[in-house]
Order: C-alpha cells, then sequence, then structure tokens
C-alpha cells in the first residue's frame, strides 16, 4: 500500500484496527471469565496454562510476553494455579539459577477439560459468519499478528533469536505465527497435535 490509510484527521476508534482488537479482547475476556465463574479456574487462570501448554516450561518474563499480564498479575495468577497443582515452579535445565515455570498432568487435563467454554464461546461469535469468512479473518489476524511481532522486534533492537518450538510445531508457520519471532523462550515439547 502506497498511501497511507490513517491520517490524523480521519483516525476514529469505529475504523481503528488499534481499538477494534483491544476491545474485541476485552469484551472476549469479559464474557469468558463470566462462562468459567462455576469452573475451579478463571479465564485468566486458563489463559496462563493454555499458554505454559504449549512449551514444556517458560520463564516468568517469557510468559508474561505470552499472556501479556504484568508480571505482578502474572505472580498472583501462578501463585494461585501453583497452589491448586496445577503448574510447578522449577530450576531450569539450561540455568541452574534461574526458574522456570511448567504445567503439572492435572494442569494439562483442567486445561483440556475447561477448553469446551473457550471452543463453545469462539463458535458462537464466529456463527454470524461462512467458512470463507471465518478463515479470511483468522489469516487476516494471523498476517497483522506477524507484522505487530516484527514492529516490536524492530522497535526492542533485539535481535531475533532462534524461535522456540511449540506444542503442534508441525503446523505451518501461517498457522501458528507466534512461533515466527519469539526466541529462545521454553524447551521444546514434541509435536503432540492441537
Amino acid at each position: 500500500m502506497t498511501e497511507s490509510y490513517y491520517t490524523v484527521d480521519t483516525l476514529e476508534p469505529p475504523t481503528s484496527i488499534g481499538f477494534l482488537v483491544k476491545r474485541c479482547g476485552v469484551l472476549m475476556s469479559q464474557i469468558a471469565e463470566r462462562r468459567f465463574a462455576s469452573e475451579p479456574v478463571s479465564f485468566a487462570q486458563w489463559l496462563v496454562m493454555a499458554n505454559l501448554g504449549r512449551f514444556d516450561q517458560l520463564s516468568a518474563t517469557a510468559l508474561s510476553e505470552e499472556t501479556g499480564y504484568d508480571m505482578g498479575a502474572l505472580t498472583r495468577i501462578v501463585d494461585g494455579l501453583e497452589s491448586l497443582g496445577l503448574v510447578r515452579r522449577e530450576r531450569s535445565e539450561r540455568d541452574r539459577r534461574a526458574v522456570e515455570i511448567a504445567l503439572t498432568t492435572e494442569g494439562r487435563r483442567r486445561v483440556q477439560s475447561t477448553k469446551r467454554l473457550v471452543v463453545e464461546l469462539l463458535n458462537e461469535l464466529v456463527a454470524p459468519y461462512s467458512k470463507q469468512e471465518i478463515e479470511t479473518l483468522i489469516g487476516l489476524m494471523q498476517r497483522m499478528l506477524v507484522r505487530l511481532q516484527e514492529a516490536a522486534q524492530a522497535s526492542s533492537g533485539v535481535e531475533p533469536q532462534a524461535a522456540p518450538r511449540a506444542q503442534g510445531a508441525a503446523r505451518s508457520d501461517a498457522a501458528t505465527p507466534m512461533r515466527t519471532l519469539r526466541g529462545g523462550r521454553g524447551k521444546a515439547r514434541q509435536n503432540r497435535g492441537g
């Protein structure tokens, strides 16, 4: 695109990609939290566990980056999950001074057993759209995610590192763009699907 789409004069929340993505995320999280109200874990806790499920273990810093929770909020969530026996903190195999966070067997079971709530919500949200529209939206969002990762990497001044191998690593990069720019986070998990 040669001509800028947005200008100072035309930028308004209803057409701002940033506003729309943020607002959709906030509303989806609020609805999901209500659906998780009768579960032993909250939606915020489930999100942390689901992100951990993609790796054998992650540092708190890497998990914070993956989930978007600040370190204070993440520490509280992980403390709660640890007290429930759903995650554990363990010494890194690469650096014994570092502590990494991993799901327990019960944590993996809990992620799977409550995943249905997220599946039901997402299916309700996409119900008005055709399969092709859904796939187009997903493709566009994945491209936007990669673009944002590239911009974040460029603005950090840090050289890209080798990407970790997350669960489902056999999928194409287009299907899992988060993997393309994340570097050195967590021990690679063998491909177990999903």
